[in-house]
């Protein structure tokens, strides 16, 4: 249901004037159909809102007021919270005693801020420059090669071919990442799946080196991300996380600036299906009018409202609104390293640009699709993964988001049967394979793919392709995937 407001007598129904301004026989708000509601409208302003409490969501007592004023398209938010003069956040939080004052749109009631903002110094006697210096000079970097950058990678992209119907997909690694990209690549020719259009964005020279040797094209921007570092992130947001995201924005950035769409996605995704055949599919008109697509994120919490979208799984197409939403989201670079995430700022963007280009966006919903699962299907959607695992869903992919660390995406990518990289080529060990510190297009390949997938039981409380009955629990609830019925404990049994 929607409640609609009418600016002037003449918007409203003609069938319904007299009930919209005095109420039906009950005195209740009229109602009716959305067609015949906006049958007088020459245009609608549309405001969401959360009706009631949510997970993410403290209940608080919510008003909306409508005031007369210039036409304006941005949600001002008034709290009865303190001036936020101490860190303390007890004397923060939200206090009905208090008048309201004026407060970002992204603030919790508990005193937190979502979006804090990036410093210009961090410490100015010392001359140690903050977020915004640093993105300053990272900027000059871009501007001074990005002619260069694009040059050589339209002529790299000409040269390999890594284009198909005009998409490029973009993917980009560090050393501490670089098991995941080769299970995607070694995943994906397992299943035949044509992967010859993927470039990779390696931002060191080890990574640079496993991706070709599994047959990749590759571009090295050793001038805007050879300084990124090279160690594998621990956890969700930390600092080796966030430096990241710069390399997944410029990649992006430079690819779209080609004039190719981009599909751009994580390392630690596994395809079942070509997901360019749903993306390119022509008698889908519907999905044709979005400018840019994005996989369901899952989380419910405030800094990703109201869309949602997964920053680490989207097609984007080459046009000039697409390309000026990563444009936005490049100049941004500050915040996204102090917010640690550059998808609570894309979302912030694509919201903004949405309002004021009319910039399409689509988020897959996360129940009512199922083909492009991730960490939410994954850890709690489990409807979708026993799907699955018994071949009857239409997934194209798995993406192993929401997920704390590496190692436990090896181990459930493994337990999914979904892991193809060889033992000898998990961490360094692939160097060890490369004779002189070279190697040619593809030669690894052979040495660090299995052809079929190694399986191996870790939880029993995490989704798996086969009950793993035996393995421990990772988390406090230890609620198990499989159900031991006497049925399928006879069957595994025999299957002995």
């Amino acid at each position: 249901d929607a409640l609609i407001v009418y600016n002037s007598e003449r918007a409203i129904p003609d069938s319904l004037r007299r009930d919209a301004t005095y109420g039906d026989e009950h005195g209740h708000i009229a109602k009716t159909s959305v067609s015949t509601a906006l049958s007088n409208c020459d245009a609608m302003n549309v405001i969401f809102m959360p009706l009631g409490h949510t997970q993410t969501r403290p209940s608080m007592n919510d008003c909306y007021a409508i005031a007369g004023n210039f036409e304006d398209y941005h949600i001002n938010r008034w709290f009865r919270m303190p001036n936020f003069d101490t860190t303390n956040k007890r004397e923060r939080a939200l206090q009905h005693s208090l008048p309201l004052r004026h407060f970002g749109r992204v603030t919790l009631p508990q005193g937190v801020t979502e979006f804090d903002l990036p410093e210009l110094w961090d410490n100015y006697k010392l001359g140690k420059k903050g977020f915004l210096l640093q993105h300053f000079d990272a900027l000059r970097t871009f501007f001074e090669n990005v002619d260069t950058v694009q040059q050589e990678l339209r002529e790299l992209i000409t040269k390999r071919k890594a284009v198909r119907n005009n998409t490029v997909i973009v993917m980009t690694v560090n050393i501490g990442q670089s098991e995941l990209l080769a299970n995607f690549v070694c995943a994906a020719r397992s299943r035949g799946l044509d992967i010859s259009n993927v470039v990779v964005f390696p931002t060191d020279l080890e990574s640079k080196t496993l991706a070709e040797g599994l047959g990749m094209t590759t571009y090295f921007d050793e001038k805007n991300l050879g300084a990124l570092p090279k160690g594998e992130a621990k956890l969700y947001g930390d600092p080796i996380f966030a430096s990241m995201m710069q390399a997944k924005i410029l990649c992006v950035v430079n690819v779209l600036g080609l004039g190719y769409d981009v599909l751009f996605q994580d390392v630690d995704i596994v395809w079942y299906k070509d997901p360019l055949e749903f993306f390119h599919d022509k008698s889908n008109t519907a999905l044709q009018n979005f400018d840019i697509l994005f996989q369901h994120d899952g989380s419910g919490q405030m800094r990703y409202n109201p869309l949602s979208a997964n920053s680490g799984f989207y097609y984007v197409r080459a046009n000039k609104k697409a390309q000026y939403v990563f444009t936005s989201l490049l100049y941004h670079g500050a915040l996204v390293r102090k917010s640690k995430s550059h998808q609570q700022v894309l979302v912030q963007l694509l919201l903004e640009h949405s309002s004021f280009f009319g910039t399409k966006v689509k988020v897959f919903d996360k129940v009512e699709t199922d083909i492009f699962p991730g960490g939410f299907h994954y850890h709690q959607d489990w409807d979708v993964m026993h799907d699955i695992v018994s071949g009857k869903s239409n997934a194209y992919l798995l993406h192993m988001s929401w997920t704390e660390n590496k190692e436990n995406k090896l181990k459930f990518f493994r337990q999914m049967g979904e892991w193809y990289v060889q033992d000898q080529c998990i961490g360094h060990g692939y160097m060890a394979l490369v004779k002189g510190g070279e190697v040619t297009d593809g030669s690894l390949t052979s040495q660090c793919c299995s052809a079929e997938p190694i399986f191996s039981c870790h939880f029993r409380d995490k989704p798996s392709k086969e009950p793993c009955f035996n393995s421990p629990c990772i988390d406090k609830r230890c609620k198990q995937f499989w159900k031991p019925t006497p049925e399928l404990v006879a069957a595994l049994k025999a299957k002995r």
